[in-house]
């Protein structure tokens, strides 16, 4: 699922919080969540930023999850 990081993809905080991408990528063109682009164009989400987010919208105990950092998977 996530990897050791300080951020997390859209696809990684979606399965998390439970909303769709789309919806996190409205939250951050509105300004309610901040992220930023990878050089491929990808978008990055800091934990900390979303746990924030979460708690914004009241899902404190989802908060904590994205705080988590859990060990990199490792490469095969």
């Amino acid at each position: 699922m996530t990897g050791g990081h300080d951020f997390l993809t859209i696809g990684e905080a979606a399965e998390l919080c439970g909303l769709s991408r789309s919806a996190l990528r409205r939250a951050v063109a509105r300004g309610h969540l901040a992220a930023w682009h990878t050089p491929g164009n990808h978008l990055r989400v800091g934990r900390q930023d979303f746990a924030d987010f979460l708690r914004g919208l009241g899902a404190v105990e989802l908060a904590g999850r994205a705080e988590e950092r859990r060990p990199a998977r490792p490469t095969p």
